[in-house]
């Protein structure tokens, strides 16, 4: 049959419609877009913003916004981090019906006051989660909450701390010869103390997953390490202090 000048440009006109469809839809979906400021509401350029799980990164532009592409449904973690700023980290689900907003204030870090704005956490409570919020809240050290670590679907223990600075990923073998994943301190002497619920290790805790982990804080310098855990950093008998993270399991979430 043959097909005249007028039903080939129609056939065409349809089969590009249909073929430019699919990747509308597409562009609009895995998508995050946002701006990043500081606390005074004004915007901040060249800010690093990175999907952890997607291992996908951009920056903002002068005007502090950014746009995020290509990143998988389900719930995932977004950072936000620029030199001298607290970095910014949110929980977000990617849904296929839009792409949402996410905003980021970041607080300027400045290190002259380290040392008043350590003062000022010592006052938290040391054992329980209202602690953690009271420490995060200050701002010094770098912290995760139970949202955040769901975001990471973390199967190893080095996946709760994606994205932190002054750690890097080793592999070893767990106590059933199998492969894992843990952190490694890469700064001041290099060695890393943990904490558990705000005290020593226990037996109990050995058996804990990345599953039983509510909330992580993690202090890179003993400068840091607020005033109820530096023996922990820095035992007796020990020449040198180390850095302190701090696991908060679900029976800390239930007391």
């Amino acid at each position: 049959m043959t097909r005249t000048p007028l039903a080939l440009a129609l056939l065409g006109a349809l089969v590009a419609a249909s073929l430019a469809l699919p990747c509308s839809m597409e562009a609009q979906a895995g998508t995050v877009r946002g701006i990043v400021t500081d606390t005074a509401g004004r915007p901040l350029a060249n800010v690093e913003v990175i999907s952890v799980n997607a291992e996908r990164s951009t920056r903002s532009g002068r005007d502090g916004r950014y746009t995020l592409t290509k990143l998988p449904f389900g719930q995932q973690l977004v950072i936000a981090r620029l030199p001298g700023y607290q970095m910014g980290q949110q929980a977000v689900t990617m849904l296929d019906d839009g792409a949402p907003v996410v905003d980021f204030r970041l607080r300027l870090v400045v290190q002259a006051i380290d040392t008043v704005r350590i003062v000022s956490h010592d006052g938290c409570p040391p054992y329980d989660l209202g602690g953690f919020e009271c420490r995060r809240r200050a701002a010094v050290g770098q912290f995760r909450s139970a949202d955040e670590l769901a975001a990471l679907r973390p199967r190893y223990w080095a996946d709760l701390f994606e994205g932190f600075d002054g750690l890097k990923r080793i592999s070893m073998r767990d106590e059933n010869g199998l492969p894992d994943w843990t952190i490694r301190s890469t700064t001041g002497w290099s060695c890393l103390k943990e904490s558990w619920d705000g005290r020593d290790k226990s037996a109990a805790d050995i058996r804990m997953t990345p599953k039983d982990i509510v909330a992580i804080e993690y202090y890179e310098l003993y400068e840091k390490v607020p005033a109820a855990y530096k023996r922990m950093a820095w035992p007796q008998g020990q020449t040198r202090p180390c850095a302190l993270v701090i696991y908060w399991t679900k029976l800390a979430d239930r007391k």
